[in-house]
């Protein structure tokens, strides 16, 4: 087995893994998505590519995806390639530990001398068990901790460098609460990293536009009765997921009664970045030093998301 960087490049041909090449060190495999990866870790490519069986992928854990390097001039003025490059770019300034939240079979790229922990409000068999569509068991990521984005008390404040979600605060009923939870836990130096899908490319287009009022009321009258919630779930299966007219009181009534994860709010590149304006206003994101995003790429069919990144003073 040839090793460099302290560890392996391997391809197995059989399901799952046809197709993927993974640089697999300390026991993880790391799914490398560009071969300029490997020739930026001193591999020779394809010359040190290994061909195993199935089997030989199986034994190592999944892990995250191996990213680029990345200059701080991309930083500046981001490449328009696609959503990869973006999240790749939006988590090359984190170093230390931290978190992600919600990782489920698709982690972020976060640079491999970072540590991780996996923070998911299911364990791994509720997870493998209500996947969605389209993602392999085999690539699900083992939460090291069962916890919500709008509950992190297991994880003591200014304790980490960095937390990063994909496609999660959206799940959540008081967004500001979440990212202002998630902002104390940050040690000083430490970034937030939010990638946020733009309402008007996904199901939820139909739906309106969550204004800063909601948000605010959110955060500042906990809807303890989820009255609220009610709201949401009706407008969700009328909207965005339409139910048969017929089975549309008891679906969303049912969804709402197991607290399935919907969308529960939408929003712009523009309108997340005033919902941040306000936090900073009010105090809750003290020693906020930066905040970089980026607005979708302008390929509707092949970009739905946008980037924040928060970086506290050190």
């Amino acid at each position: 087995m040839v090793k460099r960087a302290g560890g392996a490049l391997l391809h197995a041909a059989g399901a799952p893994y046809a197709g993927k090449v993974y640089y697999c060190h300390s026991g993880c495999r790391h799914y490398m998505r560009e071969a300029v990866w490997a020739t930026e870790q001193g591999f020779r490519w394809p010359e040190d590519l290994e061909q195993v069986s199935v089997e030989v992928v199986d034994a190592f854990r999944p892990g995250r995806p191996a990213a680029r390097r990345w200059p701080v001039s991309t930083w500046v003025n981001p490449p328009q390639r696609d959503i990869f490059d973006l999240r790749e770019i939006a988590v090359s300034r984190l170093h230390g530990s931290g978190i992600e939240i919600g990782a489920g079979a698709n982690p972020l790229p976060i640079p491999l001398h970072c540590q991780v922990r996996y923070v998911d409000a299911c364990d791994e068999g509720e997870l493998k068990a209500h996947r969605y569509p389209g993602q392999i068991v085999e690539e699900f990521m083992v939460p090291d901790i069962v916890a919500s984005f709008e509950d992190l008390s297991p994880i003591p404040e200014e304790s980490v460098d960095f937390v990063a979600s994909c496609h999660v605060i959206e799940h959540t009923r008081d967004p500001i609460g979440a990212i202002a939870g998630a902002w104390r836990r940050l040690r000083s130096g430490g970034s937030v990293v939010l990638v946020v899908p733009e309402y008007t490319r996904t199901f939820d287009r139909f739906r309106p536009l969550t204004t800063l009022d909601h948000l605010i009321k959110d955060f500042c009258e906990p809807d303890l009765t989820r009255k609220r919630d009610q709201a949401h779930f009706r407008e969700f299966y009328a909207l965005a997921q339409p139910v048969n007219p017929a089975q549309y009181a008891a679906f969303w009534q049912q969804k709402w009664a197991e607290a399935f994860p919907i969308h529960y709010h939408t929003w712009t590149h523009a309108s997340f970045g005033i919902m941040v304006r306000w936090m900073e206003e009010h105090g809750l994101l003290p020693g906020l030093t930066e905040a970089w995003s980026q607005p979708p790429l302008p390929d509707r069919g092949m970009c739905i998301e946008f980037w924040y990144v928060l970086q506290k003073d050190t």
